[in-house]
């Protein structure tokens, strides 16, 4: 559907001053609170890794390039942090956070292993904290599922491995310290020693994940054979991930937004460049926004473009709740230029207040079809809503090629108003340019503001126009 062929609609010459000053300038995006651990001086001074105040530095940078204020960041290092120290933060952490709202948490510092208590082959794996203690994955995956019952986004970052025994034959660049600690030598058949990389962090991080709609990530630093590494200027896995962040390449479908995944294979080569040996992991939603791109300015027009907001509107889907279940149907998935007319129906399990977000197949826009000046009620009840309304239409107006739909019902309101300030008829429209994206993402997903971050949203839905 051609933006200037809606029905009712008059062409209007998008202006330059569209964008929302608000959202483009503070980049609000995927948390609202982060806790910020690093250790580089333990109680044995052996035990010392270098750069990890330079961790701590990034990762503070990298939990504002995702939307947390300041003053929601909270930081302890070395003496802080202890087994009793990580308990208490992450405690407080999840009675800080209200419901909805979304969370980072990163570590830089050893891992280590000790025997099983029970007795069994395998040993207990955990973050090797100041006190020469390990904080186990199994407090971790407690404090974990605590704070997801309350939060609409978690994101872990882990630069550490839990690994010794062979992997302290690892050989990395000069200057480069493998960020490890042996606590064990053997224990029955199995090499307490050997590499294994939060392997059991990332089982019981992706089962509180599912529990929690898959509105969750865990960022580990290495492969589960492998060891991460520490040097002067920082980690290799926190370099390289910030060094994405900054990289308009990482975004590979131009949504404006960087997923998990994206920046895994960005900060993948990175590593690599560096000359380390080390495969950066992402389990979880892996197709989860974590933050936002650098904006590319690479142009495009027609297909390309409609085909690069709608990546965008993927972007928003994949950071919904499972929770509720959203779902559009087009009549008819394809359509004639000038002559049919756009007919749907939105089906949800929850209610809340619906919009409808389209996609011409000029890809210039980003329109809001529901609700609008003529239809404005959007609080809907479980059950199907049929679309459009009597007293509004929609006809496929061009140019030939895919225009996309996509419904989002959320708990509560969105203010598309304030970014798409163009008027069409009834309907409203924003730029579909880099700063459009960001604030299509922002309001979208409520981000930047506490609590209310909870919403549903169907696929993307694809209709031909010929």
């Amino acid at each position: 559907m051609k933006r200037d062929r809606f029905s009712a609609m008059k062409p209007v010459v998008a202006g330059a001053g569209l964008l929302l000053a608000a959202c483009a300038t503070t980049q609000a995006f995927a948390a609202d609170h982060a806790l910020i651990m690093g250790v580089g001086n333990y109680a044995n001074s052996r035990a010392n890794l270098p750069g990890i105040d330079k961790d701590v530095a990034i990762a503070k940078r990298i939990a504002q390039s995702m939307g947390v204020p300041a003053a929601n960041i909270r930081e302890i290092n070395d003496a802080q942090v202890t087994s009793n120290g990580v308990r208490q933060a992450m405690d407080q952490l999840e009675s800080t956070i209200r419901q909805g709202d979304r969370v980072f948490i990163y570590y830089s510092g050893h891992g280590a292993q000790e025997p099983n208590s029970s007795g069994g082959s395998r040993c207990t794996e955990g973050m090797f904290v100041h006190d020469m203690s390990l904080y186990k994955d199994s407090d971790l995956e407690q404090s974990l599922q605590k704070i997801s019952r309350k939060a609409s986004q978690l994101v872990m970052f882990n630069d550490s491995c839990f690994s010794g025994g062979a992997a302290t034959k690892a050989i990395g660049p000069a200057n480069a310290v493998p960020k490890i600690y042996k606590a064990v030598a053997q224990q029955s058949n199995y090499n307490c020693g050997d590499a294994i990389n939060t392997k059991s962090a990332m089982r019981n991080l992706i089962a509180t994940s599912a529990k929690a709609g898959n509105n969750m990530v865990y960022i580990a630093a290495a492969a589960d054979d492998e060891v991460a590494f520490a040097t002067r200027e920082g980690s290799s896995a926190t370099l390289a991930w910030e060094a994405c962040l900054r990289s308009p390449e990482a975004d590979a479908n131009r949504s404006g937004g960087l997923t998990a995944e994206e920046l895994r294979q960005c900060a993948q080569a990175g590593v690599k460049k560096m000359g380390f040996n080390q495969t950066i992991t992402v389990e979880g939603n892996r197709n989860l926004p974590v933050s936002f791109a650098a904006s590319n300015t690479r142009p495009d027009s027609g297909a390309a473009a409609a085909r690069r907001s709608a990546s965008t509107l993927e972007d928003v889907r994949q950071g919904a709740s499972s929770a509720i279940q959203v779902e559009l149907r087009a009549a008819k998935q394809e359509l004639t230029i000038n002559r049919d007319m756009l007919d749907f129906s939105v089906r949800t399990n929850r209610a809340g207040y619906l919009y409808v977000l389209h996609v011409g197949s000029d890809g210039k826009t980003f329109d809001l079809l529901f609700p609008n000046d003529k239809d404005s009620n959007n609080f809907v009840q479980p059950g199907t809503v049929n679309m459009p309304r009597p007293n509004w239409a929609v006809m496929a107006g061009g140019p030939a090629g895919e225009s996309y739909l996509m419904a989002i019902v959320s708990e509560a309101p969105r203010d598309y108003a304030a970014m798409m300030r163009e008027k069409m008829g009834p309907f409203r429209a924003g730029e579909a340019d880099a700063d459009g994206q960001k604030n299509l993402i922002v309001v979208s997903t409520n981000a930047g503001r506490t609590g209310s971050g909870q919403y549903g949203a169907s696929g993307v839905v694809a209709i031909r126009e010929r």
